[in-house]
């Protein structure tokens, strides 16, 4: 247990340090001599390789903590497949593991942060597997038996003692990221006597007592995804269709941006991990609701990740299925005009696309087998590059045989009806159908192909 007037005193020496030194990862990993580890930052929004090192022969390696990198929740990764979380606050870090195995100890030499916070999770995840244990037991068992209050009284008390031992270590430490962090990751108080489902109806209604959605800190660790999941997990029952699922999700995403609108960066986050989680289960209605419903009109931001959620939900309410798509007229790269709605095909696919996309020339040439070139009145592809050189588009389209009617108006992401979808990534499948109505807006080729087919 680390005492308030310890830390502060601590805290205090280090921000003085910190004008005149760098800080370090030191690790020793026994058995894993002469290879390379890896250091992530396991940040809510991104996890990115930052830096790599290399053990030698004693499995020991040293790394420096760059002064202009932020602080949060970084991520040793060792060729081996181990994985270390480490918070990274303007302090010296050094670990040590029994061996290389997936199952090798792990412990913390010197770090206030990260011997709070491991305290924390070491109580933690022994006593809530303990807890999962008893729980379906006690769920079941005769309440009239008086086992049932033995088995009771162990299941209140490995809860409290994670409660009390977070609660501690919050209070005794305040304004650290550990702090933070552990706050964001404490489990819930649950009333074992209450039966499954009002257990589960107070989960719901307390999951996020507690938290202060002000704290763009939470946001340093990917373990604010890991609440967004599990808060959406106590709305799902083993069974439901696709439809019931999003029905039963409608609620608690509504739950989740009244939250974060309090916070534009937790907000823009949750939005858009939400969209991305949503597109990709193919929960059109869910993504519709939440476009209809976006508080994005709230906010100032005009950095380029709010300009492309803007873009996102914008393409979301317009190529929602069943919509009328937009028209366009346009010219194609063969001279010839071309409107939309003169098209006259059952079904017609548009295909956004750029001659340096890598998931372009992988996606695309799968799609020629579909096309005939001399009868489109049954199928026809429309191509829309994004690009801003022309020869790279010509060279493409005559390398690869992309024999469908092609339009480049070389602005990039700029071009006109790039802009009028919404579009921002590459490739985009738009299909319509004869009416030129939306049918699907399919995230890769496979989900696509399965309308094809």
């Amino acid at each position: 247990m680390f005492k308030r007037l310890y830390l502060t005193t601590f805290l205090i020496v280090i921000g003085f340090a910190a004008l005149a030194q760098t800080y370090h990862i030191k690790g020793t990993i026994p058995g894993l001599a002469n290879s390379e580890v890896y250091l992530v930052r396991a940040f809510a929004a991104s996890n990115q390789i930052v830096d790599t090192a290399k053990t030698d022969t004693a499995g020991t390696f040293v790394m420096p903590l760059k002064d202009n990198w932020p602080v949060g929740m970084y991520r040793i990764i060792t060729l081996t497949g181990q994985e270390f979380d480490l918070i990274c606050n303007h302090e010296n870090i050094a670990f040590a593991t029994s061996g290389v195995g997936m199952n090798a100890s792990f412990h913390i030499l010197s770090s206030v942060e990260n011997l709070m916070y491991y305290h924390y999770l070491g109580v933690k995840l022994d006593n809530q597997k303990k807890i999962n244990l008893l729980r379906p037991v006690l769920n079941s068992y005769p309440h009239n038996d008086p086992f049932y209050e033995v088995l009771l009284t162990q299941a209140e008390k490995l809860q409290n003692q994670i409660h009390s031992v977070a609660t501690q270590l919050i209070k005794d430490n305040p304004g650290t990221l550990a702090a933070s962090f552990i706050k964001l990751d404490m489990p819930q108080m649950i009333n074992f006597t209450l039966p499954t489902y009002l257990q589960n109806e107070a989960m719901k209604a307390n999951y996020f007592n507690g938290i202060d959605f002000n704290d763009t800190l939470l946001l340093r660790a990917d373990l604010f995804t890991g609440k967004i999941v599990g808060y959406l997990a106590l709305f799902q029952s083993k069974g439901m269709t696709k439809p019931e699922v999003e029905d039963a999700f409608t609620p608690a995403v509504d739950t989740l941006m009244k939250k974060t609108v309090v916070n534009e960066k937790l907000y823009e986050f949750t939005l858009n991990y939400l969209l991305n989680g949503f597109e990709e289960f193919g929960f059109h209605k869910l993504l519709l609701h939440m476009a209809d419903n976006s508080q994005m009109s709230k906010f100032n931001d005009k950095s380029p990740e709010a300009k492309e959620l803007e873009s996102k939900l914008y393409a979301i309410r317009t190529l929602a299925p069943g919509h009328e798509a937009p028209n366009f007229s346009a010219r194609l790269l063969s001279g010839k005009r071309i409107e939309l709605k003169d098209v006259k095909a059952d079904t017609t696919l548009l295909v956004f696309w750029a001659s340096w996309c890598p998931h372009c020339k992988e996606a695309l040439p799968k799609l020629k087998k579909y096309y005939n070139p001399a009868n489109t009145s049954h199928f026809q592809i429309i191509g829309i590059s994004v690009d801003t050189d022309k020869k790279s588009v010509e060279r493409a389209i005559k390398e690869e045989g992309y024999l469908w009617p092609n339009i480049a108006k070389l602005k990039g992401w700029d071009g006109p009806i790039a802009k009028l979808y919404g579009v921002n990534a590459t490739p985009t499948f738009v299909l319509l159908d004869k009416n030129k109505r939306v049918i699907a807006t399919p995230v890769t080729v496979e989900d696509l192909e399965k309308y094809l087919k």
